[in-house]
């Protein structure tokens, strides 16, 4: 039964990245079907930024939360006015779902954390990267679900 509740999500989620990464319009006609399976409520079948569950962190809890975790961290920078932000942050919601107890998963905001950009050499948004044991794995620069999933399926702790 698990096994069809991920595929389910999987197919949904390859849906609104087409949708949403070739500007088709599909989404209007399937949108009950996306919010059925993206929310978690009954009662409240809208997507909306209270069901956004990766963590906003700051420079301050940098360290805490993401230089000494026991467990890989996947970090995303963005920005208020990075348009392709919010898409990213849809499919790290579900990754974080899938991933949870082996990945932690964190956004940052770009203008609000200088020092941690400048070390990382952000430059352009998203920019995820992925650290273990306090290191810098992997690094990617904008819109790529792809190349996350594949390394986050890398980094995941078993």
């Amino acid at each position: 039964m698990e096994q069809i509740r991920v595929l389910s999500r999987l197919a949904v989620t390859v849906t609104c990245l087409v949708c949403l990464g070739f500007s088709v319009g599909m989404c209007k006609r399937s949108d009950s079907l996306i919010k059925t399976v993206v929310s978690r409520s009954n009662d409240d079948l809208l997507y909306s930024a209270k069901l956004h569950k990766v963590q906003d962190i700051t420079e301050s809890g940098w360290d805490s939360l993401v230089m000494m975790s026991e467990l890989p961290v996947l970090v995303m920078f963005t920005s208020d006015q990075c348009k392709r932000c919010p898409m990213m942050d849809r499919v790290l919601d579900l990754e974080d779902e899938i991933y949870t107890g082996r990945f932690n998963f964190y956004t940052i905001d770009f203008d609000k954390a200088p020092v941690i950009a400048e070390r990382y050499n952000v430059r352009e948004l998203p920019t995820i990267i992925f650290i273990r044991r306090g290191y810098l794995e992997e690094q990617v620069i904008g819109f790529n679900p792809a190349k996350v999933m594949r390394l986050l399926e890398k980094y995941a702790e078993k």
